[in-house]
């Protein structure tokens, strides 16, 4: 028999886990409820009184089935039955239940008065009509407006009460498996049977909450969408009618009269606020407090121009409405762009000021807690009044920010249907047409604001967007005039020829340089700085430039001296030393610039040379006066050539080149027999080159030389080799004798050294 109870309480647990895993789809009260393993509910056995020492999983369906005149009698007989197993219990155990039992006792009650109770919620009536007024319309509005934040009002509370009932589904299924583990007719089977009354009330309590919250959200839905069906016709059955239209005109003289004394009270409060010391901590505090006056006026201030958008949105709705002749839609259109421009502004500014107020609400209650953590509100009286003033204030701010956003939303709504009345009036073209030139217009103005908008001054000279553009525009201007006009020299000084490139190339430099500077002086002039300031500015500026751009002012420097002295030009071949390697660097100039010369070498490599290296260091310019250069280009015949015919074959072999320079009187080839050497005659080619040989210095002596070979080798002439002839006096011994002689000697030395040992033996 334990074993079979075992297995069943087992078995019960298995069933109580899977519900658990599934209880947010099948909760298991709902099999506890239904009766597990029980009878069913039409016997006569699940109608009887529950005994707490002896619950079944069906127990709670005897509540649930009775009616609203029997349950309450159920209800009372079963505390009763509750109080009398109470009374077996020991006398401190039921000291400690009793207040259980109670709660218990209230939960049946509060149970027994949900089961009685439906919902009876007095709803608005609003019948269709032939015609609306806007003001009938902002009534539809604003009820359909409270009925949007009752349903997420009901929805969250539903929302929340169904985590609740979860969570309690999931303890009470626990509970009862702890209850059917204790021992039968035992003190702990009856205090576990109060715990899983207690649940099991509490959910049904829940279960009670959720029918009226959902009933509730019933009703307000419905209600909802006949407000909006009404809404949706009274938008399209608007009329007019001049009482309206005088009653809605008053209304603006009065909003604009408030508005006005808004404003001086907000002016008010910002003149007193600025009179304010801030010296000690009740300057500060008193500070504070008139702060927040002054953001509780611009609020005050912020309603009324909302109200005062909606009014005159709501005007012209009227004026469309009454369709009378010469109406200036497009004026309209273009009011309502402003309207609406101010209206986002408020809404943006609106959020600043909630942040805000919540932030000096945090401060506020700081404030009050370190005012009672030092003494209290006697030793503090003052910075606690100021504190209850700010809070106070903070209150009524928080209310007007609602009204604020009440406000918002109605000018929103009622520029909505402005648009909708503008749509039908103009047609879907026109209504676009002028949309678009509302919002052109409101973008240039806005533009010329901002380009308006000082953004720096110098001097007393503000400098604006416009100012500033203009200034980049007469600079990009003359630059773009001075890169052409360079380009335009370069291009003639290379049709000219190489002669010529050099004069065009400093005439197209200064001329670049000038135009520039001019352009960015009369820049300055547009922009309307004084030179007399900028005299001065331009002191600082040349302070500035010697301390931190030096070297490139020296650079800047030295091309303009190598433009004028033109010791280089382009298109001179020049040599330098390389520092670090100590090899010759050669090259074509190419360009002048700024900061740096820039050189091409015959292997097509570009090299940037700062300009001041060229001041600084000692140049070799082969083209500084004329492009011809001469060279000359060694080379030896052995002795006993004929010296005539070496001249003819190798001038013959210079001249066959193209390098040559030929037919310029002294300037001709010619060969030179420049030294007697040990062996050969050293001679010399001297050659003039052309201009564009004189550039190519490594090809075209390797030219020359492979002629000069070529011309020797063809005509047989002999090119010496290095010779050695040595002679030995007589009775010297020879190297190879000497030897001989030190090996003989070391193999003599050897044998006595063996034979000593021998000897001594």
């Amino acid at each position: 028999m334990i074993k079979i109870k075992r297995a069943s309480t087992l078995l019960l647990i298995m069933l109580m886990s899977l519900s658990i895993a599934f209880s947010q789809v099948h909760p298991i009260s709902s099999l506890l409820q239904n009766g597990l393993g029980a009878v069913e509910s039409g016997q006569e056995e699940e109608l009887m009184l529950p005994d707490p020492m002896s619950l079944n999983t069906a127990w709670w369906n005897y509540f649930e089935s009775k009616k609203s005149g029997d349950l309450r009698q159920a209800v009372i007989d079963f505390i009763q039955r509750i109080d009398d197993e109470s009374q077996k219990l020991p006398e401190e155990s039921l000291k400690r239940e009793l207040p259980k039992i109670s709660h218990i006792s209230a939960n049946f009650f509060a149970y027994v008065a949900l089961k009685e109770k439906s919902v009876t919620k007095k709803r608005f009536k609003f019948e269709l009509k032939e015609h609306y007024s806007i003001g009938e319309l902002l009534t539809i509005i604003h009820r359909e407006r409270e009925l949007s934040t009752e349903l997420v009002s009901v929805r969250e509370d539903i929302r929340d009460q169904d985590v609740q009932y979860r969570d309690i589904t999931r303890d009470l299924n626990n509970r009862f498996v702890s209850y059917l583990e204790t021992a039968e007719g035992s003190h702990a089977r009856f205090l576990a049977s109060l715990q899983v009354i207690t649940l099991q009330t509490e959910q049904a309590l829940l279960t009670e909450r959720l029918r009226l919250l959902r009933e509730n959200l019933s009703i307000i839905e419905s209600e909802s969408r006949e407000l909006q069906d009404i809404k949706n016709v009274a938008i399209t059955r608007l009329t007019y009618t001049s009482d309206e239209l005088d009653e809605l005109n008053d209304r603006i003289d009065n909003t604009i009269i408030r508005l006005q004394e808004a404003n001086t009270k907000l002016l008010r409060e910002q003149s007193q606020l600025l009179l304010l010391p801030d010296e000690t901590v009740e300057d500060q505090a008193v500070a504070r407090l008139r702060n927040q006056r002054v953001a509780k006026e611009k609020i005050n201030v912020a309603i009324l121009e909302a109200r005062l958008d909606m009014y005159e949105n709501e005007r012209d709705i009227l004026a469309i409405l009454s369709d009378e002749e010469g109406l200036d839609v497009e004026r309209i259109q273009k009011n309502y762009a402003e309207r609406q421009r101010n209206l986002e502004e408020i809404s943006f500014k609106a959020k600043d000021w909630f942040n805000q107020n919540e932030v000096e609400r945090s401060n506020t209650n700081a404030l009050l807690a370190d005012i009672e953590i030092r003494g209290g509100v006697n030793e503090n009286s003052f910075l606690a009044g100021i504190a209850n003033d700010r809070l106070t204030l903070i209150q009524e701010t928080s209310v007007m920010l609602q009204k604020l956003q009440t406000e918002i939303a109605d000018s929103q709504f009622m520029g909505r249907i402005l648009e909708n009345q503008l749509l039908q009036f103009q047609g879907v073209l026109m209504n676009t047409i002028n949309r678009t030139k509302s919002t052109l217009s409101y973008a240039w103005r806005n533009v010329k604001q901002l380009l308006r908008t000082p953004l720096f001054t110098v001097g007393d000279t503000p400098v604006t967007s416009i100012s500033f553009f203009q200034f980049l525009l007469i600079v990009l201007v003359c630059w773009w005039i001075a890169f052409w006009l360079n380009r335009v020299f370069n291009r003639m000084g290379n049709k000219r020829g190489d002669d010529k490139l050099p004069a065009y190339y400093l005439a197209g430099r200064l001329t670049y340089y000038a135009i520039i500077l001019f352009g960015f002086l009369y820049g300055l002039t547009a922009v309307g700085i004084d030179f007399t300031n900028f005299a001065l500015v331009a002191g600082a500026l040349a302070i500035g430039l010697g301390f931190g751009l030096q070297s490139i002012v020296n650079n800047f420097v030295s091309g303009l001296i190598l433009l004028f002295e033109r010791s280089i030009k382009v298109g001179d071949f020049i040599e330098l030393q390389d520092q670090k390697s100590g090899k010759p660097l050669w090259g074509e100039v190419k360009e002048i610039n700024v900061r740096a010369t820039i050189i091409t070498d015959n292997d097509n490599v570009d090299i940037v040379i700062p300009n001041s290296e060229f001041i600084n260091t000692k140049m070799l310019n082969w083209t500084l006066k004329e492009p011809q250069r001469r060279m000359r280009y060694p080379f030896r015949v052995a002795y006993g050539t004929d010296k005539e015919i070496v001249r003819e074959v190798v001038l013959a072999a210079a001249e066959a080149l193209p390098h040559t320079l030929k037919g310029i009187p002294g300037r001709n080839p010619a060969v030179w027999l420049v030294d007697f050497k040990d062996y050969y005659y050293e001679f010399e080619l001297v050659v003039w080159l052309t201009s564009r040989a004189v550039k190519r210095p490594n090809g075209i002596r390797a030219a020359y030389m492979w002629a000069i070979d070529s011309a020797l080798r063809d005509n047989n002439i002999e090119i010496p080799v290095p010779q050695r002839e040595h002679r030995f006096r007589q009775g010297e011994v020879l190297p190879i004798e000497r030897v001989e002689q030190e090996i003989l000697d070391d193999e003599t030395f050897l044998e006595e050294a063996e034979g000593e040992p021998r000897n001594r033996q």
